[in-house]
């Protein structure tokens, strides 16, 4: 260790699936220290250990907290146990927690969350990183710039449910928009009813009409405005644009148009303006070109954990993400639109279904 420099944070992951990304990004930074790996596939969690050098691997999260003094945890594990976790965490005496989104799976669960962390002087941020990478930045930055003129509308569309690719769209549209309030939320869902008796889906594949341990929609289309009067639309599942890859973002003001044509999209930034000719390439500068979008936030916690400084995906702004999750599930629950703060804290899409069912 460098003369003057802090000691690292010991840190960990539960959930290897996902937690595997945190576990490498962490490792790769000199501010963390790889100490534990837990899961509940045991050889997983050993497999996983034995790339961290000086890491232990447990079966049992509560194991892990009582046997290593931790200072971090990336909460990686299905959408279901998210709360549960984070908040037995927040509850353990560690500096920060970083849990892959959804935050959780109803509102009254992130509100929890956010409460247990502030209470034990936690720093919690949520995974929605795409709003750190090279593109997200330059886009925010031609928009504030003015570049499109007055932005009127974003449109974000992407398969998956809503709460858990949903949840990353609605995000990136609160960060192309200048993290703005939003006042009103206006959808509509479907769900194709499961065949009886399949299981119900713990990961990544829905089956049963779940998937990652919650129910799952068939496709989701909203509408919401924000403070200034711009909309946003979003698409999922069988309702967004056929062909469009995973994550497609597009800005349109009255001067011309942004595109992010999804996670993988060549280039990563297109535009259309008064100039003509069709989409043209925005050239990124080349530090923007080097971003990881994982690896900045994990940098910027630092800084968040050790002097309260400001984080782009703080747990505050995944609760406001969360809101507008559920306001999309409550408005296609009472056919109606939906102003804004929400008042259901429970999972609307269940109620739904079970008054359905009823």
């Amino acid at each position: 260790m460098k003369k003057g420099a802090k000691k690292p944070f010991r840190s960990a992951i539960v959930g290897c699936r996902m937690g595997g990304g945190h576990a490498q990004v962490m490792a790769g930074i000199e501010d963390y220290q790889m100490v534990a790996i837990c899961d509940l596939n045991e050889e997983l969690a050993k497999e996983t250990a034995a790339k961290y050098p000086g890491s232990k691997a447990y079966k049992d999260l509560t194991t892990m907290l009582e046997a290593e003094q931790l200072d971090v945890v990336a909460v990686a594990t299905p959408n279901d146990s998210h709360a549960r976790l984070t908040i037995q965490v927040a509850e353990a005496g560690v500096k920060g927690i970083c849990c892959e989104k959804p935050m959780s799976v109803s509102l009254g669960e992130a509100k929890a969350m956010v409460a247990a962390c502030k209470k034990n002087g936690v720093s919690l941020i949520v995974n929605h990183q795409r709003r750190m990478s090279g593109p997200m930045v330059r886009m925010r930055e031609l928009i504030a710039e003015g570049a499109l003129g007055d932005v009127y509308l974003i449109r974000a569309t992407n398969a998956g449910d809503v709460l858990s690719d949903g949840t990353h769209a609605v995000d990136s549209v609160r960060w192309l928009a200048g993290d703005q309030d939003v006042k009103w939320v206006l959808a509509q869902v479907y769900r194709n009813e499961p065949p009886a008796g399949e299981p119900k889906a713990p990961g990544y594949h829905t089956s049963g009409g779940y998937r990652y341990g919650h129910m799952v929609e068939t496709g989701a289309m909203a509408v919401f405005e924000f403070a200034s009067g711009l909309r946003a639309e979003v698409l999922t599942g069988e309702m967004r644009f056929p062909g469009r890859q995973y994550q497609d973002y597009e800005v349109i003001g009255t001067k011309g148009r942004l595109w992010r044509q999804g996670d993988r999209g060549e280039p990563p930034v297109q535009m259309q303006d008064e100039q003509g000719g069709g989409w043209r390439t925005m050239p990124l500068p080349e530090s923007y070109k080097a971003r990881r979008d994982m690896v900045e936030s994990y940098r910027a916690f630092v800084g968040m954990m050790r002097d309260g400084s400001p984080h782009p995906l703080s747990g505050d702004s995944a609760l406001k993400d969360q809101e507008i999750v559920m306001a999309i599930y409550e408005s296609a629950r009472t056919h109606a639109r939906i102003d804004l703060p929400l008042k259901q804290d429970a999972f609307p899409l269940v109620l739904m279904v079970g008054e359905a069912g009823g």
